[in-house]
């Protein structure tokens, strides 16, 4: 975001058809200011007063005077910079210190809103501090910022913050035991069919099945919700589903997520199907029953179904790398 607006700015002060023209015909110029631009933001804070000097390449200024008839200088004077940016010799811009922090209060208002709104909720009761990774993190302006809007917690910035996601990665790829629990992104679920409930269901849903019952499909039944903590290879929770008919021979287990907590149909926006697994059935009866749990593992989820008058157990293995 913070990219983007000093995008914005360039924009402004040359011409958009320029800017973009300038992307499509000078990618390595074009890199290279983002560099330049990258190593400037970083250094930005709240106590930088003057000016901040960053390179225009001689390409964009070629543009911005052949789309618009006018150098760099005289189409600046014409925007609402013309005081708090100026153009200096060997192409280079001198852009005021406020002007530069206000490409960052878009996203660092995002950004506290978002971890405001996080804090609220009940399973982050007790928080202490707030560790800062990823590139954005080395902004010595946004942690000002943090420490500021937040100043009951310990705001935490290790050493290389950008790196910390990439180096995670390594830990974990030698030593999977590193992590033992983790928070749950996503709500997890199988879908199913119950008895039909008039007023709660909608007729659209409305399905009489071969037994005469009437039964509401596509139910959501949930296994994981988002949120809850997932201890790595252990089952989680656990319910148990039977057969609609006597002499059904399986059980079929569609498996479903979404970042909704509370889905209600999996045909509900965000809904996703990741899988399928269907159980044998022993017997006869609509008794029997089957219990399914789910346990996490690294980069995998195992669906167990255990049938429980045989102890039989179904597995279905879903790989998120592949």
């Amino acid at each position: 975001m913070v990219d983007e607006a000093f995008m914005d700015f360039l924009g402004m002060i040359t011409d958009k058809k320029a800017v973009q023209r300038f992307k499509d015909e000078s990618m390595e110029d074009y890199i290279e200011l983002l560099r330049d631009f990258e190593i400037k933001k970083r250094a930005l804070d709240n106590t930088k007063d003057g000016k901040v000097t960053i390179k225009i390449p001689v390409s964009l200024s070629d543009l911005a005077k052949d789309v618009t008839g006018m150098l760099l200088q005289d189409t600046l004077h014409k925007t609402r910079y013309g005081k708090q940016v100026s153009v200096a010799a060997g192409g280079k811009l001198r852009v005021d210190a406020d002007v530069m922090r206000s490409f960052f209060s878009s996203s660092m208002s995002k950004i506290v809103d978002h971890v405001s709104g996080l804090l609220q909720k009940p399973e982050c009761s007790g928080v202490e501090a707030i560790l800062m990774v990823g590139g954005y993190s080395e902004s010595l302006l946004l942690q000002e910022t943090t420490k500021k809007q937040f100043p009951t917690l310990k705001i935490i910035v290790p050493t290389d913050a950008g790196l910390a996601v990439l180096k995670g990665a390594v830990i974990y790829g030698h030593c999977p035991s590193a992590i033992t629990e983790r928070v749950s992104k996503y709500t997890y679920g199988i879908e199913v069919a119950d008895m039909f409930i008039i007023g709660e269901h909608p007729l659209s849903k409305r399905t009489v099945y071969e037994d005469g019952s009437t039964r509401c499909k596509e139910i959501f039944s949930k296994l994981v919700e988002a949120g809850d903590k997932l201890i790595v290879d252990e089952a989680q929770n656990e319910k148990s589903y039977s057969p609609i008919y006597d002499q059904q021979k399986s059980l079929a287990f569609p498996i479903y997520v979404t970042s909704d907590r509370n889905p209600k149909y999996t045909t509900d926006i965000g809904c996703k199907q990741i899988g399928s697994v269907e159980v044998p059935l022993a017997g006869s009866g609509t008794e029997r029953a089957v219990t399914v749990r789910m346990i996490f593992g690294g980069t995998e989820i195992t669906v167990e179904c255990e049938e429980e008058s045989t102890g039989r157990i179904t597995r279905l293995i879903i790989d998120f790398l592949m």
